[in-house]
């Protein structure tokens, strides 16, 4: 029995396309073990068990870029988590490691490496992060999702650029079933807000300083998911507003979300940007400032460079410049449509099957198929 760990976790940008790719190699062996490992602070503790994987967890924190407690503590739970990863190696004695991104997953990835067990790196952002870079000399393979990241390594021979995976139930969903599970109006405009899994109070607060300036507006209609903190406020926010709307603690069909959607307001995190390209959507993306290494900015600036896209920065925004952004690219069928085009240019419909392609190839490398 073939046997694949996936270590990454934290955030939906390192689990969900761990996700995609078990799924896909799950598909193509359905006799294989594939185990994930995480923290149990992580969303990785939720989601993973409901897609039917088995999740292993290790005690690790990330190396704080500040001088507090965590920075002191961080060498015993490195300590910690090489110890639970290598008896976790042993236990499990995987044919493959792929590791996602994260701190969770440098323990698990660094000793596999060590051990010459086939290792393999999906890079997510355009700018790489540490794990990624600390850990490119070590592995079998470092796959990237963009062209322009290749220039942040020395070594270059074990990279391949193939895109971000996507899971197969955000591009299967179509918009008549969007528009009915949501109650909303197929006529209107829709402008879908999200700031990641687990909201962005940022956001909701500039947009909900956006709506006064916004209530004229009758070709419009709201699909809002806030995050649980934020939600019962702008519920009741919203249904004093005379602008239709549905909103969520947390949206669970992401594909039906897209498919409804003719405008996006989002963060810039490497998985919401590979799903909004997949479902071809034009987006105003408001970069998170204190993402490690300003990756967020570095992604956003990318498809708009691309045309794929539109950026505000955080520093720069108000209510009233949010809404009339919005509200100028909600009218402008000709920008909407050529942001549409460049979404096709970037997406790479073929690349969870070009990443478990690479997830084969390594294990007939080392004749384990």
């Amino acid at each position: 029995m073939i046997k694949v760990i996936f270590a990454g976790g934290g955030t939906g940008g390192h689990i969900f396309p761990g996700l995609a790719m078990a799924q896909e190699f799950q598909k193509r062996l359905p006799q294989a073990r594939i185990v994930f490992v995480g923290t149990a602070r992580g969303l990785e503790a939720d989601i993973v068990p409901r897609y039917g994987f088995q999740l292993e967890l290790i005690s690790i924190i990330g190396l704080s870029r500040s001088l507090n407690k965590r920075l002191f503590l961080f060498p015993f739970y490195l300590l910690k988590g090489l110890s639970r990863s290598s008896h976790l190696l042993k236990r499990v004695t995987p044919d493959l490691v792929v590791g996602t991104g994260g701190y969770v997953s440098w323990p698990v990835v660094f000793l596999a490496g060590i051990k010459n067990i086939p290792t393999l790196i999906q890079e997510q952002n355009s700018y790489p992060g540490i794990t990624t870079r600390l850990l490119a000399g070590l592995v079998d393979r470092v796959c990237l999702a963009y062209q322009d990241s290749e220039k942040y390594f020395c070594f270059r021979k074990n990279l391949k650029v193939l895109g971000n995976p996507v899971r197969r139930e955000i591009t299967e969903s179509g918009p008549k079933s969007g528009f009915k599970s949501f109650e909303l109006d197929p006529d209107k405009k829709t402008l879908f807000i999200f700031g990641g899994s687990q909201g962005s109070k940022t956001i909701n607060r500039a947009f909900l300083q956006s709506l006064r300036f916004l209530e004229s507006e009758k070709n419009m209609q709201i699909l809002w998911q806030t995050g649980k903190k934020d939600f019962q406020e702008i519920k009741n926010q919203m249904n004093k507003s005379p602008i239709p709307s549905a909103v969520l603690p947390f949206i669970q069909d992401m594909g039906a979300a897209y498919s409804v959607s003719d405008l996006i307001l989002s963060r810039a995190g490497a998985l919401s940007l590979a799903e909004i390209i997949s479902c071809k959507k034009p987006s105003l993306l408001i970069p998170y400032p204190f993402a490690a290494n300003d990756h967020q900015r570095k992604n956003a600036e990318y498809l708009t460079k691309k045309g794929a896209a539109e950026m505000i920065l955080e520093k720069d925004m108000d209510g009233e410049k949010l809404a009339r952004l919005t509200m100028d690219l909600l009218k402008d069928e000709d920008k909407l449509k050529s942001m549409r085009n460049a979404c096709k240019g970037l997406f790479q419909p073929r690349s969870t099957e070009l990443l478990v392609d690479e997830m084969m190839g390594l294990l007939k490398a080392k004749k384990k198929l």
